[in-house]
Parts: structure tokens; sequence; C-alpha cells
């Protein structure tokens, strides 16, 4: 079995209307909820070993702030920034996951909406209304009844837990 932690970005800021949306930066609340992501992925050992992580300049604030909360004594996963990840963002990361798995028993994918949703929903067989809408800093964690992540199908995976960010 495989699992996989879906992470979307935290809040990000809008008040530079000349900004690119590649480069919007996190929101003071998007901060607050990246330090939460990292917070819970240790409190409940889900410590992936490899990170997917959109190049996007809100993704990466939120990985850089989450993996501070992770634990200093332990492996530090290998993480690979995919420009991938960003232009996928409309589709789903199904292909993406399956391409960059390999060899990783806990992955994590950091990116966007409206992909982050569907992947999660395509793979977790039932109907999971709390994943419509996934809120920004939220977490899913599903497992895969796979050995290999070349193996990824649709309703391979089971949520076993989906979180949102406290408000502030």
């Amino acid at each position: 079995m495989l699992r996989l932690i879906l992470v979307r970005h935290a809040k990000s800021a809008w008040d530079d209307p000349g900004l690119s949306d590649f480069d919007r930066p996190l929101a003071l609340r998007g901060i607050a909820a990246a330090a939460w992501i990292g917070t819970t992925l240790t409190n409940h050992g889900w410590l992936p070993d490899r990170i997917v992580c959109s190049t996007a300049r809100r993704t990466r604030e939120t990985l850089e702030l989450a993996m501070a909360r992770l634990p200093s004594n332990g492996p530090r996963p290998d993480v690979v920034w995919s420009d991938a990840v960003y232009d996928r963002r409309d589709h789903d990361y199904l292909g993406l996951i399956a391409e960059q798995g390999s060899g990783a028993q806990v992955l994590m994918l950091v990116g966007h909406n409206s992909a982050t949703e569907q992947t999660a929903l395509a793979l977790s067989a039932g109907s999971h209304q709390a994943m419509v809408n996934f809120p920004t800093g939220g977490i899913a964690v599903i497992d895969c009844e796979i050995s290999n992540w070349l193996e990824l199908v649709p309703r391979c995976g089971r949520l076993s837990h989906f979180l949102r960010p406290p408000r502030s």
C-alpha cells in the first residue's frame, strides 16, 4: 500500500494586482496555515519520503514553512520542484504522481485547485462531499491499494483523512 498526501497551497495574497498568478505570495492567513500543515503532518506521523511541489511562489512558500515544522531529527524528504504541477492545475495530477512517485512509499504533492480536488476525488472510492471546494491549506491523505505509483488509477484509493486549516 502507498500513501498520497495532497496539499493545496495555503491562502495567497491578492493585494498586488500587478503580480502574475504564478508570482503571488502567501497572505498572513496563509503563513499561519502553512505552519499548521507542517505541525499537522508531524503530529499525525504523515512524513513523506518525497514531495512534489509546484514552482509557483505560493506553493514554494507553503512547503518551506511547512517543512520548518517537520521533525529535524528524522530523514528529510526528497523534494522535487515541478513546473508541471502549476501547468496541470486545471486538470488532475494522476499522470504526474505516476511519473514522480517512483520509490516513495509516502508521496506528498503540494499543488493548486482544481487539480488537487479533482485528483483527491478521482482516487477516493466513494463520494466525499467534504473535499468539494478543497480549501487552501487543506490536506487529503489517501491510501492507495497499489505497490507502485505507475499502477495509479481512479478509485484505487481510500480517503483516510481530510483536514481543513483552522480559521485565524
